[in-house]
C-alpha cells in the first residue's frame, strides 16, 4: 500500500501539469475555432460583394 502511495505522490505533479495543459489547449482550440469561423464569414461577405459588382458590370456591359 505504501508503494502505491509513494507512486501517486511522485506522479501527481506530472499528472496535474498534463491536466492543466489539456484544459488550456481545449480552451485555446475553441477560441481559435470561433475566430476562424468569424474570419470565414467575413471572407464570404467580401467575395459576395465582389461577385455582385462583377455581375452588375457584366449586366451594364450587355446593355450597351
Amino acid at each position: 500500500m505504501e508503494a502505491w502511495w509513494n507512486m501517486l505522490v511522485s506522479w501527481f505533479p506530472f499528472l496535474l501539469l498534463i491536466g492543466f495543459w489539456l484544459y488550456f489547449m481545449k480552451r485555446f482550440r475553441a477560441s481559435r475555432q470561433q475566430e476562424l469561423v468569424e474570419r470565414s464569414f467575413q471572407h464570404m461577405e467580401r467575395v459576395e460583394a465582389s461577385l455582385d459588382r462583377i455581375a452588375r458590370a457584366v449586366e451594364n456591359g450587355k446593355d450597351k
